[in-house]
């Protein structure tokens, strides 16, 4: 998996699950054995640093897991990139929980990985213990992108070239996100805190993105696009955090605000000064604040809901919301 160098690994085993279609999902897991669990699930082109600062944090009481989707990082190319739904990778999320021996968690998304946990609430109520998305859409993150009506038309006309001349397209991207200037245009344009991020947090992003098929990220922002848990957000029953950067130029401050005012138990922290990447620009913040709403929300050993006929609900496979 693609971890940052500089500091030593805060998980203590690796592993293996496997999807449905047989695709390899890799996930690292660190903490105590018994702790109750953390699960992250990453942005879309992102493999799992951003996590980095948070899982060193809670490890000392916590089992936290982070995992690559399908195609990123160091889990198995998928067969069929253009058929994946959002719902697909909230499958994928259970079946690595399943592998790391996880059966309830606090899930945790950043980016579109809040619409990935929250679709995972919907099809796996019983195994979420509470919800944390950051940073992120409830659905069709492209209408809202930059503020700005031009966000569907970039969409429409990346997803158009980089599916008709992929190629082209991939080595355009790792001849520019590899020279030394990319840093300084990052924190020039705003998609990073200019004074807040550091260059070595942000550029196993900029590898990761240089080795991706731009395919692959095309056909998962179009599972995003196609993806939307806005009449789900009133039926959330567990307790929920939201998080939004001040500064979010890919999800505008005012989408995690709705999302929180339309889930019944949620609470909402603003980052000042903070952009799409404050998971790495200010953990410190984030991670005090986490570890409050775990100890106020969060009730150990708390057991999962019973279907009427006591057992766990189980999701049906293969439709989204």
């Amino acid at each position: 998996m693609d971890y940052p160098k500089k500091r030593a690994p805060w998980w203590r085993t690796t592993g293996t699950a496997l999807a449905d279609d047989g695709t390899p999902l890799a996930f690292a897991l660190g903490g105590p054995p018994d702790g109750p669990a953390l699960v992250c699930c990453n942005g879309v082109g992102v493999s799992t640093f951003f996590w980095d600062y948070l899982a060193e944090s809670f490890t000392a009481t916590h089992r936290v897991l982070v995992w690559d989707y399908r195609s990123h990082g160091g889990s198995g190319a998928t067969p069929n990139l253009s058929t994946l739904t959002i719902a697909d990778i909230a499958d994928d999320l259970a079946a690595v929980m399943d592998s790391a021996g996880i059966d309830r968690a606090i899930v945790l998304g950043h980016s579109m990985g809040c619409q990935v946990v929250l679709e995972f609430y919907h099809r796996y109520p019983h195994r979420t213990e509470a919800l944390v998305p950051m940073l992120g859409s409830f659905g069709r993150p492209a209408d809202t992108f930059l503020d700005s009506w031009v966000g569907p038309a970039i969409f429409r006309t990346a997803y158009a070239i980089g599916t008709r001349v992929p190629k082209l397209v991939e080595m355009g991207l790792r001849a520019s996100l590899r020279q030394p200037l990319t840093w300084q245009m990052t924190r020039r344009s705003g998609l990073v805190h200019p004074d807040l991020a550091r260059k070595e947090d942000v550029d196993p992003y900029l590898e990761h993105m240089a080795r991706l098929d731009p395919r692959v990220f095309l056909e998962f922002v179009r599972a995003a696009q196609e993806h939307d848990a806005g009449p789900l957000l009133p039926n959330i029953e567990v307790p929920t955090l939201v998080v939004a950067g001040e500064r979010d130029l890919f999800t505008p401050r005012y989408l995690s605000v709705e999302m929180a005012g339309r889930i019944p138990r949620a609470e909402l922290l603003e980052i000042p000064r903070g952009s799409h990447a404050a998971l790495i620009e200010q953990p410190e913040l984030i991670n005090l604040r986490l570890e409050k709403f775990i100890r106020e929300n969060v009730t150990p050993g708390r057991r999962p809901v019973l279907a009427a006929n006591g057992h766990h609900p189980r999701p049906h496979r293969g439709t989204e919301r």
